[in-house]
């Protein structure tokens, strides 16, 4: 049992005024032997127990009646496991922190309800004890409070932008600690909060957000007893899921060429067939599911189909809807025009080969002297190899913040290269018949993904003798010895790709050019789609969520950007927005996990809609107020004077 007045108990001390002031009485009197009254304590002695026993039990009476006007006074609360529950008053706020994110459409195969309708239901159930508390919903979506009459109105058709599905993300540390800050921002004294997510790793990522959980865990600590948190989880994993996602699109005169990944869980039909539309139109596409992850290259056709588009995937239905579909845009595409720039001769000769056009014209050559803004005016990518003076830095920096690609590779210097936009570490070299290997590499994506046919690059065959690792950046592959191979650091709008070896034979065997050929083509194939009159965003996130002149395209007449994905014309720019890629995670929390990093709060788990009636807590000072009341009745009834019974008059017959 809890207080909210908790100062009022000492009042307490003031129940024993009926005690204290009994023994005062007791010491006014003296007791004085009398001849006269002798005869009158011998006809009462009798009754005298059953007198003091009397007094004592006013006395208590008085006692108990003046502590439980103090009990009232301090507010006394009762709650869920208490053994004190006697009532089910309310608490003055219902919160329900929702998980709206786009993984939370999934259904399991014993229930054709998605886990938010469940989350929704277990509300319902939920708030059913407290008929007199306000109601407030927080989503992850749009993390604003939304205060409804009553708990079904949760399922109005009219409110689904509130508490309808979407295809964003989620930040649940973040939306209860909004939650949190709105309870104190309008005083409220006692709340319960449900919180009902499906615990998708993505969604919560406690190391990030690891201060957030300590801010969460202070504020609920000092609100003990007042603020109450539990948590509804679903955890039910589908039967069998097919995730559909673009990982790139590559742009190409008549046709485009996305690369798209495809996830399979759980068991399924190898062959699939994928729905498609072509700005509109309608088609079917076959593909084999040969392993649990693909990656796919389909073509479209763009012969017949204007310069600017769109195009949507589909998967077949199963257990989760919300990952079934993706879409992308097309803008005209011309061949991106190639630089490179190498003190090498023969690194050059092999890098303007690697970086071809279609029609076979080798890249441009850059000069070594007199480098400067209008050689990269009009390119969208540029490949470096050598030292880097402070003039040329300037103008690679500044290329790369606009969007360029920039391929690096090492001087031959054996000292490291002190260059501030990007550096490598000394010159190692390995003996006679000693080489540098490979053994690991991001083969789902990027410049070094796998073929669409599965096949991998040969990294792990280059024979390299000498190479300088790059400091900076996020490694793409690995040697043997952990150092990177490949990294890549993002500059501003574009990015900085840096090797550590140079394709020549001295150096390593990479001048067979099949690793360096489909990397630095890939690199053209991705530029080549980038257009200024098409985009693409994630759903959810800062772009989208700005965007206020919109203009729905296709069947997404209803949806808005921020919360639906689809196909949009945004301030006159085809755009595709998509679920974010961390709605692909597979990992999910146990719930343990998050209340370990809420060590100072008890936090209740609910196992079904129905888990509410355990945990309600109320005010019972009006239990105390009636126990006064009837502890002065028997205070009263049992001070009344004793009544003496009249005798009967007896008659004498004659």
């Amino acid at each position: 049992m809890t207080f909210l007045q908790p100062i009022a108990l000492l009042g307490l001390l003031f129940a024993l005024a009926p005690f204290i002031i009994h023994l005062l009485n007791l010491l006014r009197h003296r007791t004085v032997p009398w001849a006269a009254t002798r005869f009158l304590f011998q006809a009462r002695k009798s009754s005298s127990r059953l007198s003091k026993l009397k007094r004592w039990l006013i006395l208590l009476l008085r006692v108990l009646a003046l502590a439980a006007l103090a009990f009232m006074i301090a507010r006394p609360m009762t709650g869920g496991d208490s053994l004190f529950s006697l009532s089910n008053g309310s608490p003055e706020v219902l919160v329900l922190v929702l998980d709206r994110s786009a993984s939370m459409e999934t259904t399991t195969e014993k229930d054709s309800q998605t886990k938010r309708q469940k989350a929704l239901e277990a509300f319902q159930s939920f708030a059913r004890p407290w008929t007199e508390s306000r109601l407030v919903v927080l989503d992850s979506a749009l993390e604003a409070p939304f205060i409804i009459d009553r708990a079904d109105s949760i399922k109005d058709e009219a409110l689904q932008r509130f508490f309808g599905p979407t295809d964003t993300a989620a930040d649940l540390p973040g939306t209860l600690s909004k939650t949190l800050e709105w309870l104190e921002e309008t005083g409220v004294g006692t709340a319960e909060i449900l919180v009902a997510s499906d615990m998708q790793s993505s969604n919560w990522e406690l190391e990030r957000n690891a201060n957030v959980m300590e801010k969460i865990n202070r504020t609920l600590s000092e609100k003990k007893d007042f603020w109450k948190l539990s948590f509804f989880t679903m955890a039910d994993p589908p039967p069998y899921n097919l995730s559909l996602s673009v990982d790139q699109i590559n742009r190409m005169p008549n046709k485009v060429e996305p690369v798209l990944n495809l996830r399979k869980k759980g068991q399924g039909k190898e062959g699939v067939r994928l729905s498609t539309q072509t700005n509109g139109k309608s088609d079917i596409l076959e593909v084999k599911l040969e392993s649990q992850s693909v990656l796919w290259r389909p073509v479209f056709d763009l012969k017949n189909e204007p310069d600017e588009g769109w195009i949507s995937i589909t998967c077949p239905d199963d257990f989760c809807q919300y990952d079934n579909i993706c879409y992308l845009t097309y803008g005209s595409t011309e061949p991106p025009q190639v630089g490179v720039r190498a003190s090498n001769p023969r690194t050059s000769l092999i890098l303007r080969s690697a970086s071809q056009s279609q029609q076979g014209d080798l890249a441009d050559s850059l000069p070594l002297s007199g480098f400067g803004e209008k050689d990269v005016l009009s390119r969208k990518i540029l490949v470096h190899q050598g030292e880097i003076n402070s003039d040329v830095e300037k103008v690679l920096e500044e290329f790369v913040v606009k969007g360029g690609r920039l391929v690096l590779f090492p001087s031959e210097t054996k000292s490291s290269n002190i260059s501030k936009l990007f550096s490598w570490d000394p010159l190692e070299e390995k003996q006679k018949d000693e080489f540098f290997l490979v053994n690991n590499w991001r083969e789902d994506s990027g410049i070094l993904a796998n073929s669409s046919d599965g096949n991998r690059l040969p990294l792990d065959r280059l024979e390299i003798k000498r190479r300088r690792t790059p400091k900076q950046g996020e490694t793409l592959a690995y040697y043997s010895d952990g150092k990177p191979f490949i990294s890549s650091l993002t500059l501003g709008q574009g990015v900085i790709y840096a090797f550590s070896t140079l394709p020549i034979d001295s150096w390593s065997s990479m001048s067979n050019g099949y690793v360096i050929v489909p990397a630095i083509q890939r690199l053209i194939e991705e530029s080549s789609s980038a257009n200024s009159f098409v985009q693409s965003w994630f759903c959810g996130e800062k772009e989208s969520k700005e965007t206020t002149l919109f203009e729905p395209i296709g069947d997404t007449k209803d949806n808005v950007p921020y919360l639906h994905a689809g196909i949009y014309k945004i301030n006159g720019r085809l755009t595709a927005i998509n679920r974010p890629k961390s709605e692909n995670d597979t990992l999910f929390l146990k719930v343990e996990q998050i209340l370990g990093k809420l060590p100072d709060i008890s936090s209740r788990i609910l196992e079904d809609e129905s888990s509410s009636g355990s945990i309600d807590r109320s005010e019972v000072w009006s239990l105390f107020l009636t126990l006064c009341l009837f502890l002065l009745l028997g205070e009263a009834f049992l001070g009344q004077p004793t009544s003496v019974p009249k005798k009967k008059a007896t008659s004498i017959n004659a």
